[in-house]
Parts: structure tokens; sequence; C-alpha cells
């Protein structure tokens, strides 16, 4: 056996504890939109969308011209964001990886997303240009392909607080939340200031990295330097609760003139080298794990923030006497538990923490759901219809089961496992439901099944091929544990015995005539049910005369259409061809294979 490539096991790995943290994050949107809780709704929905497209947020803030453009510019290496001695409006700008150089603006009444030029950004993002943020700017994002932004990093300039602009403050406040690690920058000319000292200890309380960078030391002679990042350390130290805390002193100005002119010399003098191999280490070692407990921490937030605001008393779960939110909040901190505690993602014990046991309840209660009764809760008779009236009411039946199993496994994790644990549907009800499935039902609820089918496979790699096809034999669903035969089986033993009480009686015999009558299979069943001689007599020349009679029509489409008569054709000759393959093997949905 051949040893995995690293990298793919950890890619892997990463996807299927996301795959987790997203079923916790669509309990808790199906929790507060169950309970009509919109604001909620709406944010757990923005953390979905956040852990979907991969986004971590790498935000560089401080006050007004500390050089946090310029510090970007400097490690993209690009002169791209606009500086100067003004501040930047109340905009947050994003760089993103991207094939083209593009801008996207985002306004809150914009439906429609605005594309512009690079070279128009500072139009819409300087002060000069955008005073006051007056045309209405809630985000620009840069798309640039810069190899240091792949991998769903977003590095986005704040910004300034403590400016005559209390917008751009406001504007700042609000994004913290929102970031993942925070690049905060000072510098030598006016060193940790009050403001900055209280704006730090509001950082911390968002931020799970923090990396301190003074800019501007190009100002200061060596022993200037060395007094200002000792005054520095001593100041911000008690703030963050560490006694020697890292900072990076650099010159960011010097360092993007040296990229721009490839002067090796000026980028190393800079000081922006240490900086952007702790920056790069960070994320290529520590940015996943804090990706994900970032956003198991919002979703605690949440949940937190809403039961000390909320005076309603919390619903119980109908499975459980502990309340559903609960039960959520509690599988997210063990789950960040989990994942804080182990140097790798390990998902199959991050699956034990959300799944002790697979929970075969709502696959029964699914199928149990699926009853054949009418809104007015009577059992339904056979239906009039030509066709078998056992088909019929199977092909009703497992078309219910679909249209309810579509809802319920794209909202409950627990039906998803139980899904998973039933291998899913036999090959011919795969492919019913997915036509009736959409595109996201399918994905939500494959996905399990899919990572449990990988699985297997996966532990079959050495073994020999008998023993692996012995396992996957194992694999493939049947028409005994394809939950969708079952309801058909359930169906058909439950119609079976209405039927033929039915047909004992001079008026079931009339509305049988108006049926194509049992298929063959369904006759079958009705004959081993052992009924009365009478209705197995009954049941045995109705089936010869509508074999007959399909004959007579199916010889006399032949003979019309060979003739060139077709226009002689009456509706019985055109679908005799139909009747006679649902006599023969009845309707292709009533029957699995």
């Amino acid at each position: 056996m051949q040893p995995e490539n690293s990298q793919e096991s950890q890619l892997r790995q990463y996807a299927l504890v996301k795959q987790q943290i997203g079923d916790l994050l669509h309990a808790g949107f199906q929790y507060f939109g169950d309970i009509n809780n919109e604001q909620i709704t709406e944010q757990f929905r923005s953390l979905l969308a956040k852990l979907a497209e991969d986004r971590f947020n790498l935000a560089v803030v401080g006050q007004f011209k500390r050089g946090k453009s310029s510090l970007m510019n400097a490690v993209i290496g690009r002169d791209l964001l606009p500086t100067g001695l003004l501040p930047l409006t109340s905009v947050i700008t994003s760089l993103y990886y991207g094939p083209e150089e593009r801008v996207i603006l985002k306004r809150k009444d914009w439906v429609m997303q605005h594309e512009i030029s690079i070279a128009d950004l500072a139009d819409y993002v300087t002060e000069q240009s955008n005073p006051g943020n007056e045309k209405g700017i809630m985000e620009a994002r840069v798309e640039i392909s810069v190899p240091f932004l792949r991998r769903g990093l977003f590095f986005i300039d704040t910004p300034g607080i403590g400016s005559s602009r209390t917008e751009n403050t406001a504007t700042t406040y609000t994004f913290l939340p929102e970031a993942d690690a925070v690049i905060f920058v000072t510098s030598v000319e006016a060193p940790i200031s009050e403001p900055e000292k209280i704006f730090l200890q509001d950082i911390r309380q968002h931020a799970h990295k923090l990396f301190v960078v003074v800019n501007k030391i190009d100002l200061l002679s060596q022993k200037e330097q060395d007094q200002v990042l000792d005054y520095i350390c001593e100041g911000i130290g008690p703030l963050l609760g560490e006694s020697n805390v890292r900072i990076y002193p650099i010159s960011a100005q010097q360092a993007l003139e040296g990229k721009l002119h490839k002067d090796d010399q000026s980028v190393q003098q800079s000081g922006i080298i240490e900086f952007e191999a702790a920056l790069t280490s960070f994320l290529s070692q520590e940015k996943t794990k804090m990706f994900l407990v970032s956003i198991l921490d919002r979703a605690l937030g949440l949940l937190n923030d809403y039961e000390n605001g909320s005076s309603v008393p919390l619903a119980p779960d109908p499975q459980n006497s502990t309340p559903a939110i609960e039960r959520i909040k509690s599988s997210i901190e063990s789950l960040r538990v989990v994942i804080q505690t182990h140097d790798e993602l390990i998902p199959r014990q991050l699956e034990e923490v959300v799944e002790t046991t697979i929970i075969q309840a709502p696959l029964e209660q699914a199928i149990e759901a699926t009853q054949i009764e009418s809104k007015t809760g009577q059992k339904r008779g056979f239906v009039i219809t030509r066709t078998c009236p056992i088909c019929a009411a199977q092909s009703q039946a497992v078309w219910d089961f679909f249209v309810d199993w579509q809802y319920e496994i794209s909202k409950d994790q627990d039906v998803r496992r139980a899904f998973r644990a039933s291998h899913g549907f036999c090959g011919v009800h795969t492919w019913l439901f997915q036509q009736i499935a959409n595109a996201h039902g399918i994905n939500q609820g494959y996905a399990p099944l899919i990572e449990a089918v990988a699985e297997e496979l996966h532990t079959l790699v050495g073994q020999s091929a008998h023993e692996g096809a012995t396992v996957i034999d194992a694999l493939i669903p049947t028409v005994d544990s394809c939950p969708a035969c079952r309801v058909l089986r359930q169906t058909g033993e439950a119609q079976m015995p209405r039927l033929l009480a039915e047909i004992a009686t001079p008026e079931g015999h009339e509305r049988y005539h108006q049926t194509l009558g049992v298929c063959l299979p369904h006759l079958r069943l009705a004959l081993i049910s052992s009924p009365p001689q009478e209705i197995a007599d009954f049941l045995l020349s109705e089936a010869t005369n509508r074999l007959e009679e399909i004959s007579e029509d199916m010889h006399s489409y032949v003979l019309k259409h060979d003739a060139l008569r077709r226009g002689l054709l009456n509706s019985n000759e055109e679908n005799a061809w139909r009747r006679a393959l649902l006599q023969l093997a009845g309707e292709r949905t009533a029957h699995a294979s």
C-alpha cells in the first residue's frame, strides 16, 4: 500500500471537518429560521457563506496616517492601494486572488455588482474623491493575481480610527468581529497613543491572532529605533497580557520601493522579510485551524447573545428533552476543543463529537410518515386509473416519500446520517429521486454517503480483489436495504388487503373494471395472500380479458400502421404497447427492479 500524499490527505481532512461545521451552522440556521428570528438566521447564513467560500479575513488596522495601505502595498509588491496624507473614507477595501485585475464595488442599495478598473479605485475609496463616503460604498473588492492571496485569503485595508471622520472609526469597529486575524500598525512618529491602547484592547476581544507592526523606522537612527521599540513593548505588553511581545519594525515605503526596483538590499534593510516570514508561516500552518475556530466562536457568540437577550423560554427538541439550541452549543463547544487540542485535523474524532451514534429513527419516521391517507385522514381506496391500482398507490407513495425526503434530508443532519447508514437508494430509485430533487438537495443529502463510501474503499487498498469485491457488494444498495423500496413494499402490503376487500362487493367489481387491473407481479402478490376462491377467479378472469384485449389492439395497431392507415388508429390501439408493458411489469415507479 502506497502512503498517500500528505498535502492531499490534509486537504481532504480539512474538507471533511468543514462539512461537520457546516452541519452545525445549518442546524443553527434552521433553528432560528423556525422561530422566525430573521436577524440571527441571516447571520448564520453569512457564516455558512464564509465557510463555503473558505474566506479568511486578514485585516490591517490602526490609526489614520500610520501607513496601513503602504504596508499592504509592500507585502504584495504593488503600488496599488491609494496612499497619502489624507485619511481613507469609511470603505473596506479587500484584496483577493483572481485571474484578472478588476475591482468590484458593493453598495447596500445596489442589487447588481458594479465593476471598475483598478485605475479608478481612488475615485471611490479616498477622502478626496469620495468625502465622507458620499457614494455609499460598503466594500471595494480588488481582484489581483498575487500568489500570496491564494486559498481564500482576503487581505483587508480598513479605515483608520481617530480621524475627524467618525464614519471611519465606526466602520472599522463594525468590521472587527469579521476579522480572523489582525495586523495592527503603529508608527515611530507617535508610538502607542491612548486611543491606540484602547483600540488594541478592543481588537483582542475579536482577533485570534495579532501581529504588531511598527512602521516608518527609516525615520529614526538605530539608537532611536531601539528606544522607541522598547517603549512600545512596555506599553502594549500589559494590554495583551504578554511580557515579551513580538513586534515587527518595518519601513513599508522602503520595502515597496526595493521590490519595485528589484533592490534586494533595500528590501533587506526595510525589515519586511522577517515580518513576511512570520506571516507566511502563520498562513500555512495556523490559518486553517484559526479560520474554523473563528467561525465556531462567532456561532457561539450568536447563540449566547440570543440566550442572554431572549425572554422566551427555549423550546425543547421533539426528539430530546434538551432544548435544540443547547444541543447545538454543546456540539460546537466540543468541536472547538477537538480542533484546538490536536495538531492535525482528524475528521473521525470530530465526527464522533457531532455524531455519537447513527440515528436510524429519522429514516423510520420518514418512511412511516408516507402513509396512503387523504388530507382528511381517511385511508385511500385503490385509484380509478388506466393502470394497475396497486402500482398507482405505490407510485403515489414513493412520490410523496421523495418529496418529503428531499426536504428532510436538506434540513436534518440526523436524516442524512441515517441515509448514509442505509447506503442510499437502489439504482432505480437513485435516478427517480434525481428527477424530482434539485442539485442543492442532492449535494447536501449525498455528501455524507459519498464520504462514507470513500472511507470504505480506502480501507480496501492492499487487500485482495476478492475481499474488495465482497466489501463493495455490501455497499451497493439492494431492494431489501433501499428506503424507497421499503416504502413500496409497505404500501403494497397495506393496499392489497384493501383491494381484495373492495372487489368482494358489486360496487368494487364495477370500479375494478374501470382500471387496467393488477399487473402480473401484483396478481402474484394477490394470489399468494390466499384470497377466497371467487376473488382469485375474478382476478384471473379479469387479467385474461385485459391481456386478450391488449393483444387485439396491438395486432390492430401493426396492421393499420403497415397499411399506412394511421389515421384510423383509436386511443386504445395507440397506447396498447404501454398497457402491455404495464400488465407484464407494472409501473416503473412502483418496482425497484
